[in-house]
């Protein structure tokens, strides 16, 4: 099915106003839209308990993905079948987005509880669509609904296609550059919380990345991976002297013998899964075929977005 299909005139919202209005008033805009435009008012919700829906499901995660996209959601039992706006808000509005982007494209859904797939297939799609930066720029500029539409509908998208990579990936939140230390890239790891980051080359592209683990491993004498205990040393400080040797060694000449978690673009969702259960990787780093990095999947993304649908 294209694209367009779903989304026709009535299934598109031009012109919002961003500023400081909040997540609660822009959703009111968009469900608004939905209700007064489609049958999802004959479904036997009110706009008040269907608003309330989508913003418990706000409070316990945001649905601000990055990349200036955002797609508040909700799954209901009793609901016939699924129903989706797409509003533009050319000035962006603040969303609490994972990379703290203002969102400038908003996809609301009110879907079947046991549509979960087609939630996700119908966003995939969207995504696609809103890949380029000259469908981006053009939705931003277009007058009215009709234009809008028109532009999805040459666009010749569908959303019967496999998932991909590309499409459950989430924005990369900081990297470091490879010519970083030791010393910077735990503070790095410190600042953002976490316990990987990837490491950028002079043009940006990936070059690995580092881990927590590389810290600890780097910093340990060679003898203790032989041990199975350190119960005879118990009284001893090993991070005392941690890095004072070598903590601005960089990473460019940082000898890390282990494979990077990487996974292209255009991996089927199989191939996510098992790269993630089958060899036990906790992230994968989305690249594209110049090594771009895209996005990252771990395994909280595999089960929000496919498991639990959400």
């Amino acid at each position: 099915m294209k694209l367009s299909f779903m989304l026709n005139e009535e299934c598109l919202l031009t012109g919002l106003t961003g500023g400081e209005r909040s997540k609660k008033e822009i959703i009111t805009d968009l469900l608004n839209a939905l209700y007064d435009g489609t049958e999802l008012k004959n479904e036997g919700f009110s706009k008040e308990e269907l608003l309330e829906a989508l913003l418990t499901r706000e409070r316990e995660m945001t649905t601000g993905l990055g990349d200036g996209l955002a797609f508040p959601h909700t799954r209901l039992a009793k609901i016939s079948k699924s129903y989706t706006l797409l509003g533009i808000c050319p000035s962006g509005v603040d969303f609490q987005s994972l990379d703290q982007k203002p969102s400038q494209f908003f996809v609301l859904s009110v879907v079947p509880q046991d549509q979960a797939n087609l939630l996700l297939l119908s966003r995939a799609a969207i995504v696609r669509f809103l890949s380029t930066q000259e469908n981006r720029r053009a939705m931003l500029t277009a007058g009215d609904a009709f234009s809008a539409w028109k532009l999805i509908d040459k666009s010749g998208i569908k959303i019967d296609q496999n998932i991909l990579a590309k499409d459950i990936m989430r924005p990369q939140v900081g990297h470091i550059d490879i010519e970083a230390t030791l010393k910077d890239a735990a503070r790095a790891l410190h600042k953002y919380h976490c316990d990987s980051l990837p490491i950028l080359d002079e043009e940006e592209c990936f070059a690995g990345d580092i881990s927590c683990y590389d810290l600890f491993s780097y910093g340990l004498p060679d003898f203790f991976a032989n041990l199975h205990t350190i119960s005879f040393v118990r009284n001893m400080d090993p991070f005392e002297k941690y890095f004072q040797g070598d903590r601005d060694i960089k990473l460019s000449d940082l000898k890390i013998n282990r494979e990077s978690p990487t996974i292209p673009a255009d991996a089927t969702l199989m191939e996510i899964i098992f790269e993630i259960a089958t060899r036990d990787k906790h992230l994968l780093y989305v690249v594209d075929g110049k090594k771009k990095l895209l996005g990252v999947i771990d395994r909280f993304s595999v089960v929000d977005k496919i498991l639990m649908g959400a």
